[in-house]
C-alpha cells in the first residue's frame, strides 16, 4: 500500500492536465498512486492521457457527465478512500508541482498529527515569484473569505507555516481519519466554496488547518479571471450565501442577514447600473436558489452571458479629444484611467486645464456614495462605474432608499431559510 492517493480533477484542459501529470510523476517523493478523474471532457483529454501513460502510471477514472470540481474530486476521493490510503491529495488540473511539493505535505502531516488538511504555498503561473494564495480565513464578521498573502512577492517575511480556516483544494493533502469524521467534499456546491466548506467541516471535527511553505505549486487563475462572468457570479454568490446561512452561529444570524442582503443588493444594483444584465440575472438566480435550497449544477439560463465590461466608459472615451482628471488622492486610479482612455482613443489627450477639457473626470471610491452631484463632471470609481448623465444621477440618488426597501422585503425570508438550513452537529 502506497502512502498517498493523489487525485487530479480535469475538465477540458488537455494540455494543462498532461503538464500537471508530468510534474507529479517527476516528484522526488514517489510513495503514491495517481488517479485522474475526467469530468466528461470534450477536448480529447481522456484519450490523450490514456495514450501518454500506462495504467500503472495513471489510473484514469471517467465521469459520464461534468460533476463540477467537487463532484469530480469526490469520484477520485471515494476510490482512494476505499483503497485505504492514509492520505489523499487533491490537485487542480492547471497546477504544476515542485519536485518536493508532495513529499513536503506528507512529511508535515506525519509530524503534525493534529492537522487534518494541509495546503501548499500557491504561486501564480503567470508571475511565478508572486503568491496567489497561502491559506484562507473565513470571516464571520463580514461574512466572506479572505485569501492570505494574495499577490505578495515571496520573501523571508512570509512564514513557513500558516494556521488558517481553510485551504484551496488546488493543492492539498488530507488525512484519512479527517475524511472519516468530516466526510468528503460537499458535492452539492458543484464548484466554489466547496473547499472552504470542507475545511470548515474538518475543523469542526477537531482538526487544525494549515498551509506549508515548503510545498510549492504554480496555478493558473482560471475562471476567477473571466471578468466576473455569469458562471462565476452565480456559483460564488449562491454557495457563499448557503455557507453562512448554514454555519453562522445563532446569535449572529440577524447581523449576517443584513450584511449579505446588502451585499447582494449592491452586486445586483451595480450590475443593472452598468447594463450588465446577464450578471444581474445570475446573481438574482443565485440569491433565489440559496433561499430555496437549490443546489448542484445550475440550469444554463441561470449562467448565460458574458456581459461587456466598462462599455459606457469606453463609449464616452471614444468621443472625446481632451480630458481632465480630478485625482482626489487617487494617483494610481488616475494612471489606470489614462491608460484605458489611450487604449480606446489614441487621439484623446489628458490636459491640466480643466476649463478647456471636453470631459472633467472626478475620481471617487464608489459612485453610489456620491452626494451633491455636479453634472459638469463625470464621476469614476475604483471599479470604473461612472455618473455621466441625469439618468445616472437619478439612479444614484435612489440607491439608499432602494437598498432599504430590498432589506425590508427580504430579511424575514432570509432568516427563515437560515433557520431551516442551519447546521446541527
Amino acid at each position: 500500500m502506497k502512502k498517498v492517493g493523489i487525485v487530479i480533477c480535469n475538465y477540458n484542459k488537455v494540455q494543462d492536465v498532461l503538464d500537471c501529470i508530468e510534474s507529479v510523476l517527476a516528484s522526488d517523493f514517489q510513495d503514491f498512486d495517481l488517479y485522474v478523474v475526467d469530468n466528461a471532457s470534450t477536448d480529447g483529454s481522456s484519450e490523450a492521457i490514456a495514450k501518454a501513460y500506462s495504467e500503472n502510471q495513471v489510473h484514469l477514472l471517467q465521469n459520464a457527465e461534468n460533476l463540477g470540481g467537487s463532484g469530480g474530486f469526490n469520484t477520485g476521493i471515494r476510490t482512494a478512500y476505499e483503497n485505504g490510503y492514509p492520505y489523499i491529495a487533491c490537485l487542480d488540473n492547471d497546477i504544476l508541482v515542485d519536485k518536493q511539493a508532495i513529499g513536503a505535505l506528507y512529511e508535515f502531516m506525519e509530524t503534525h498529527r493534529d492537522v487534518g488538511i494541509v495546503g501548499s504555498k500557491v504561486y501564480h503561473r503567470e508571475e511565478p515569484e508572486y503568491i496567489q494564495q497561502f491559506g484562507l480565513n473565513l470571516d464571520f464578521e463580514r461574512f466572506g473569505a479572505k485569501t492570505l498573502y494574495a499577490d505578495y512577492l515571496d520573501d523571508e517575511t512570509v512564514p513557513e507555516v500558516v494556521y488558517c480556516d481553510a485551504v484551496a483544494t488546488c493543492s492539498v493533502l488530507v488525512r484519512r481519519e479527517a475524511i472519516a469524521k468530516a466526510g468528503i467534499m460537499p458535492e452539492d456546491n458543484f464548484i466554489y466554496w466547496d473547499d472552504m466548506e470542507w475545511s470548515h467541516r474538518i475543523s469542526m471535527a477537531g482538526y487544525k488547518i494549515a498551509a506549508y511553505a515548503k510545498s510549492k505549486v504554480w496555478h493558473r487563475m482560471g475562471a476567477i479571471n473571466a471578468a466576473k462572468s455569469s458562471f462565476v457570479n452565480y456559483y460564488l454568490w449562491r454557495n457563499q450565501i448557503n455557507f453562512f446561512m448554514k454555519y453562522t452561529p445563532a446569535d449572529k444570524l440577524e447581523t449576517m442577514s443584513v450584511y449579505l442582503l446588502q451585499s447582494v443588493f449592491d452586486a445586483m444594483y451595480e450590475s443593472m447600473y452598468r447594463e450588465q444584465h446577464f450578471s444581474m440575472n445570475s446573481i438574482r438566480y443565485a440569491f433565489d436558489d440559496a433561499l430555496h435550497f437549490v443546489r448542484g449544477k445550475a440550469e444554463d439560463y441561470k449562467i448565460a452571458g458574458p456581459d461587456c465590461e466598462n462599455r459606457r466608459l469606453e463609449e464616452l472615451a471614444g468621443e472625446i479629444h481632451s480630458y481632465y482628471i480630478e485625482e482626489n488622492d487617487k494617483p494610481e486610479c488616475a494612471k489606470r484611467l489614462e491608460r484605458l482612455i489611450s487604449t480606446w482613443n489614441e487621439a484623446a489627450v489628458r490636459t491640466k486645464n480643466e476649463i478647456e477639457a471636453d470631459v472633467h473626470f472626478s475620481l471617487c471610491d464608489y459612485v453610489m456614495y456620491v452626494r451633491d452631484i455636479d453634472m459638469g463632471k463625470v464621476y469614476v470609481d475604483d471599479t470604473l462605474n461612472i455618473i455621466a448623465t441625469e439618468d445616472d444621477a437619478m439612479v444614484v440618488r435612489h440607491y439608499d432608499f432602494s437598498k432599504s426597501l430590498f432589506l425590508y422585503m427580504n430579511q424575514n425570508l432570509f432568516l427563515d431559510a437560515a433557520e431551516k438550513i442551519s447546521y446541527k452537529e
